[in-house]
């Protein structure tokens, strides 16, 4: 190969490496979608969907677990930031290009089943109703003119204080719910929902919003043509056993 020839085959090797974003990939612990193990890993619904993704992007990077408000916040601001599971709300529509959605879950209001804490008929007026910070569900509640929201730094919080009785209802998507009563060591009839759905929550993979078009569309056929699969299928069916507990 002469000198010349060698020097352009170099300078398009070097070009593809350059141009292939070095991606920092974020998620929360949220069971059954991410969690961290005690091996020091990452499993879960939606991990194995995006890890299963970057290997098809032949993309490098280690997924972190952080907490949801940091994560938010990195990938609005950073460039080459990846933040997964998000729910796509209007509020949120510009912070991010989307990839997905992956999963779509519907989302209740719950409350103890505790005879002693009856269902209250006007919910809007009468209890509290616990909402972790970040999460769509707190704006949703408020356009929809209920005041009697209490915020909680993150999930684990809100759900501490609704066993402690602080507050009267919180709301769980159905995919979550089984692991949450695991988590408590709570039985299957320790919650109960009520009339009240709030939405469906449609998960997708946020990034940064300077990422190209170009690459979004390269991140979306790539998961397109996972959703198709069979394995993808079995990965969403058997969500309920990425609890982490067992």
């Amino acid at each position: 190969m002469s000198r010349a020839l060698f020097l352009v085959v170099w300078s398009l090797f070097s070009f593809a490496v350059i141009a292939q974003p070095q991606y920092r990939v974020i998620t929360e612990d949220f069971r059954p979608f991410a969690y961290p193990t005690e091996n020091g890993e990452v499993d879960g619904m939606s991990y194995e969907i995006v890890d299963w993704l970057l290997d098809d992007l032949d993309i490098d990077a280690e997924v972190e677990v952080l907490p949801w408000s940091r994560g938010i916040g990195l990938t609005k601001t950073k460039e080459n930031h990846v933040l997964f599971s998000v729910a796509r709300t209007k509020e949120r529509e510009d912070w991010f290009k989307w990839v997905g959605p992956f999963y779509s879950d519907e989302v209740a209001l719950y409350q103890l089943n505790d005879p002693k804490y009856p269902y209250k008929k006007d919910i809007k007026n009468e209890g509290s109703i616990l909402v972790a910070k970040g999460y769509p569900e707190e704006k949703i509640l408020r356009d929809e003119g209920y005041k009697n929201v209490i915020l909680a730094d993150n999930t684990a919080i809100a759900i501490q204080m609704l066993l402690k009785h602080r507050g009267d209802y919180f709301p769980i998507g159905q995919a979550a719910l089984p692991c949450l009563l695991a988590k408590y060591n709570l039985e299957e009839d320790s919650l109960r929902s009520t009339d009240i759905t709030l939405l469906t929550s449609h998960l997708y993979i946020a990034m940064s919003p300077t990422t190209s078009d170009k690459e979004v569309e390269r991140w979306q056929k790539a998961l397109d043509k996972i959703k198709q699969t069979s394995r993808y299928q079995d990965i969403v069916d058997n969500h309920s056993h990425h609890c982490g507990n067992e």
